[in-house]
């Protein structure tokens, strides 16, 4: 009998040494997991203020640490074009009055963890598109914002350690009524933006605006 322990204790010991590791694989793989999932840069947007026109694009920053915003990108459909615009530079908020400090100057700017920015009125950024487009030579068939279909809001900004920039884009359909256009997101949730080559593409997208 204690022979036969003897003889298949190696067996045993390997076995249970085994399972040891497995189980530990399972941990380090949960461990990592969340901690991805804490490191990992998560940018919100949403409209407030109403549903109309007027009603404001805000920018939320649910990461663990702080996201400097580096560019902010609309992108309308109209009439079965897509007019793109770079809207970081707040030339409509400085036209409309309503921003004081460095929000009335630039788009651009450090985003704290927890903390929202609003980036102006849906209508405004309408505005904006439409002047880029028309100084860009693009032809309209009348107003953007009487002709806009869906807008899509991009953000573009620089994360911890990050060697790429980091994304996130939501889009909002225009909805016609008798009492005036409304918005309505086409998307539950924030799309982040973490393919590497959809990353690269951005930057270089960004870096011929420069």
């Amino acid at each position: 009998m204690l022979e036969s322990l003897l003889k298949f204790a190696p067996i045993a010991s390997a076995a249970a040494s085994i399972g040891t590791l497995c189980i530990w694989a399972v941990y380090l793989q949960i461990f990592v997991g969340g901690h991805r999932r804490q490191i990992k840069p998560m940018l919100v947007i949403n409209h407030g203020e109403g549903r109309a026109m007027n009603a404001h694009c805000l920018v939320t920053n649910m990461s663990k640490e702080p996201v400097h915003i580096q560019s902010v990108v609309a992108k309308v459909l109209a009439d079965g074009n897509t007019h793109t615009a770079y809207i970081t530079d707040a030339e409509d908020i400085r036209r409309a009055g309503v921003a004081t400090g460095w929000q009335r100057m630039t788009r651009q700017g450090p985003l704290q963890p927890g903390t929202m920015v609003d980036m102006g009125t849906f209508d405004c950024i309408l505005e904006y598109a439409e002047w880029t487009a028309l100084e860009n030579g693009e032809k309209l068939l009348g107003k953007l914002e009487e002709h806009a279909t869906t807008i899509e809001i991009i953000i573009l900004g620089i994360y911890g350690s990050e060697d790429l920039l980091i994304g996130a884009s939501r889009k909002f359909d225009v909805a016609r009524a008798t009492n005036g256009s409304g918005l309505q997101a086409s998307e539950a949730l924030t799309r982040q933006i973490t393919r590497r080559h959809e990353r690269k593409r951005l930057l270089k997208e960004l870096n011929d605006q420069l």
